[in-house]
């Protein structure tokens, strides 16, 4: 799907390589949901990406972190099935920006 949300996420973060094309789409199209608000209650609509392994969904999720920081939406939450994942996701946060 086409989205109009335009990433903020710095340019040397792009082109130094370190999110494919495919985890900048998704993290585009997650990010424009973001920036709705669900009806009744006001909250941010979510998102949520389902792809296999080896996608680089920690990739995705730091990417996402990241733009929203930027967006200034400060409150994130990562959520994993296995605690041995944690310096994964510390270093994909720290790779990225």
């Amino acid at each position: 799907p086409k989205s109009s949300y335009k990433l903020r996420l710095p340019a040397q973060t792009i082109l130094r390589g370190y999110l494919t094309r495919v985890q900048l789409e998704s993290i585009q199209l997650c990010c424009g949901q973001h920036e709705m608000r669900l009806p009744f209650s006001g909250e941010r609509s979510g998102f949520y990406f389902g792809d296999g392994p080896g996608v680089g969904k920690g990739r995705q999720a730091a990417g996402i972190i990241f733009e929203n920081f930027i967006a200034g939406r400060k409150k994130s939450m990562w959520v994993s099935v296995s605690a041995d994942l944690v310096a994964d996701s510390r270093r994909d946060l720290a790779d990225i920006g």
